[in-house]
């Protein structure tokens, strides 16, 4: 069975027929003519490592120009880069360029018949053939070497599109150009993948399986299938092992989740018309494609947890090397009844047209139901992501003032990051917090920019770069959390982790902590609890967008670069001794943050600036700094859009270990909420707690 059978070409013509789908048709034929205008053609080397082809001093991709094989430039100030590096990175986007170009002009010659467009697929197929056994003989370093292209996951991307191209043309081709294609260029890419095969979970795995597959498809060698679907690391196990309860990849990252789903995708497509392999089926190719969708914030983004691509969204980009979001929700609305992916759709077609190739190839004449892009709180709890949502209290009433205004887009996020590690691309940041509130990432994790980057290692995976907690300055070992509550209703929201950490952590040995996270509409408080064996310093990080403010008499403190991992990065770094209650605050464009600290004895809070994701866009760090076997940071986060309505809070107690319960209370204009937080349930409520006759109450208890 072909990639494609007669009714499938019957319905994409069908679809280039109708209005719905004049956006994908115009597109098409855009990037077929801008092919045309801009050719390149099959490299005389294989391609380079992608991630070498970003700025050294900005962290942001080169601009690739066809024409330019040895002048690359960076486009936040025009500066030209050269080198061999560069020029093998740019061979990457050669190869990339032929083999999506190559099935753009295969189906639209399919569709109008021109061949104009037909000719350049057969130059590329043959192209490749002819050169594919020289690409062989050139010296490899790398542990998973590719032929064309630097790893065998870029061989397994690059050929796909080409397979889908040569079916396209195939019934175009005489019996040599055939054959010369399937046994100098497909049969030998698929006998090195099978050399070189990922022997584990892993989105290379997922990659090679979708390759090898699509060419057993195209070749109709039923070995090749079975391996792609029923070996040790084939598909199924890929679906059994690598796809938590929740539906997110293990690898906790929302980008390679993407990029493995794809994968997937690409996998089933190709054997959608071979009934004893037909993968539509797996529940979990469902619940992969909806799991981005429960976890996004209100804009559709993505935190960019783990090496997540900063960019990430249901709505657009999502990584590189795949089509934005919208055409794997094309493909899942067309498989299975979910209106979450009519939904997602809809919203994504309000920013962009509906033109992309999934769409003609799979997608529905009607997207079904109406967009509805609010989402409550959510738990991945295999995935360790505690997501609470919450709507301003002065939102929820209409008023004159607010009927216009996006509730939605004003919606607050909070994620609690406590699960498994994420095998190779996790980051330690146990306990990180995340905040999005009034359409802004206030306190992002930062994710990853290019891996060709030296910050790459040295910031955006130490634990600095992260809000959680830090021992002596050193960066978390690899650990699994463990949730205590999670509560997304009610008049609080609750999310409340803890992780430890056993003999051979290094500094981490014994070491135990504990986050939680007590929202309300307007504010929430974060109690973090550290305990260690041995006396220990604690540092408290929080980094957050704007321009910081506080009244703290801050002074320069230029040893806080040598204090620990990833500290070298911190700039300008000032501190100051606290013994008692303080504040501090951001001021973004629109609005702020209020931080409200609870102040312990000799205590220190020092500030710094720290690279963002591009790392040109600077933040401010900061951190509370305790020292011992103990640590209690008690904090009160408020953002606000214009004004803050947090206008006091009034802290209870100085040693919350020591007298097992701690609290405060908030004063939202004429509006007053007491909290009690027992680590001892046994306790008695304190005498303020219960005379305070005008206040909402709400106690939790840690036991």
């Amino acid at each position: 069975m072909p990639l494609f059978i007669d009714e499938d070409w019957r319905e994409i013509r069908q679809r280039a027929g109708l209005p719905t789908f004049a956006p994908a048709m115009q597109r098409l034929r855009g990037e077929v003519a801008d092919f045309l205008a801009r050719p390149v053609a099959v490299p005389a080397q294989p391609g380079g490592y992608y991630h070498n082809y970003f700025c050294p001093e900005h962290g942001v991709e080169l601009h690739f120009d066809p024409a330019s094989p040895h002048h690359h430039r960076c486009p936040t100030d025009d500066v030209i880069w050269q080198g061999a590096g560069f020029d093998a990175a740019w061979r990457w986007f050669v190869n990339n360029r032929l083999a999506e170009s190559a099935i753009r002009l295969a189906l639209l010659w399919r569709l109008e018949g021109d061949p104009a467009h037909l000719q350049p697929v057969i130059a590329a197929l043959t192209g490749y053939a002819d050169q594919y056994a020289a690409y062989q003989q050139v010296p490899r370093t790398v542990g998973n070497p590719g032929v064309a292209t630097y790893t065998t996951l870029d061989e397994s991307v690059w050929v796909l599109p080409l397979a889908w191209a040569y079916a396209g043309v195939q019934a175009a081709l005489s019996s040599d150009q055939q054959r010369q294609i399937e046994e100098k260029l497909f049969l030998p890419v698929a006998e090195h993948l099978l050399q070189h095969h990922f022997g584990g979970i892993h989105n290379f795995a997922c990659w090679h399986n979708a390759a090898i597959g699509t060419l057993g498809v195209v070749l109709h060698r039923e070995e090749l299938i079975d391996f792609a679907l029923n070996s040790d690391y084939g598909c199924d196990q890929q679906l059994r092992q690598g796809v938590l309860a929740d539906g997110l990849w293990f690898e906790g990252s929302f980008s390679y989740h993407f990029y493995t789903t794809y994968a997937l995708l690409a996998l089933a497509k190709a054997v959608r018309h071979l009934p004893a392999h037909d993968l539509r089926a797996r529940p979990e190719l469902g619940l992969m494609l909806l799991a981005p969708i429960r976890s996004a914030f209100p804009d559709g983004s993505l935190p960019a947890t783990n090496d997540c691509w900063y960019f990430t969204s249901t709505l657009a980009d999502c990584c590189h090397g795949v089509p934005p979001a919208p055409a794997f929700y094309e493909i899942a609305h067309s498989w299975y009844d979910e209106p979450a992916f009519g939904h997602v759709l809809q919203r994504a077609y309000e920013q962009t047209p509906r033109d992309s190739l999934d769409a003609l190839l799979f997608g529905r004449g009607q997207l079904s139901g109406a967009a509805d892009p609010s989402l409550p709180s959510t738990l991945l709890p295999a995935s360790g992501y505690a997501i609470l949502r919450a709507t301003p209290s002065y939102l929820s009433v209409k008023t004159q003032r607010d009927i216009n205004r996006d509730v939605t887009a004003e919606q607050r996020y909070l994620l609690l990051k406590y699960g498994p590690h994420g095998g190779g691309h996790g980051h330690p940041d146990k306990l990180n917090l995340t905040l999005y509130a009034y359409d802004e990432r206030f306190a992002p994790d930062l994710g990853t920019p290019g891996y060709g980057l030296d910050l790459f290692e040295s910031w955006y995976r130490q634990t600095a770069s992260h809000n959680t907690v830090t021992i002596d300055g050193c960066s978390q070992p690899e650990a699994t959390g463990e949730l205590c509550v999670f509560r997304g209703e009610g008049q609080f929201q609750v999310a409340d982790a803890k992780v430890g950490w056993g003999d051979g952590a290094g500094v981490y040995a014994g070491v135990s902590m504990r986050r939680v996270v007590l929202a309300r509409p307007d504010y929430f408080l974060d109690l973090f609890l550290v305990e260690a064996p041995q006396p220990r310093r604690f540092d408290w990080l929080y980094r957050n967008v704007g321009v910081l403010h506080t009244a703290l008499p801050l002074a320069d403190y230029p040893a806080l670069c040598s204090e620990g991992q990833g500290y070298q990065h911190m700039c300008g770094p000032q501190q100051a001794r606290v013994d008692g209650n303080w504040q501090a605050r951001w001021e973004l464009s629109a609005g702020g943050l209020q931080l409200l600290a609870a102040g312990t004895g000799n205590g220190q809070v020092l500030t710094a600036a720290t690279p963002g994701n591009p790392p040109s866009d600077c933040g401010s760090t900061l951190i509370q700094r305790r020292f011992g076997t103990s640590a209690v940071f008690l904090t009160l986060f408020h953002p606000y859009a214009d004004t803050p309505d947090v206008t006091g809070v009034e802290w209870m107690g100085s040693d919350p270990l020591a007298a097992g319960q701690t609290g405060c209370r908030v004063t939202l204009g004429h509006l007053r909420e007491d909290w009690l937080i027992q680590f001892r349930p046994d306790l008695p409520q304190p005498g303020w707690f219960a005379a305070s006759t005008a206040a909402e109450k709400f106690v939790y208890s840690l036991a």
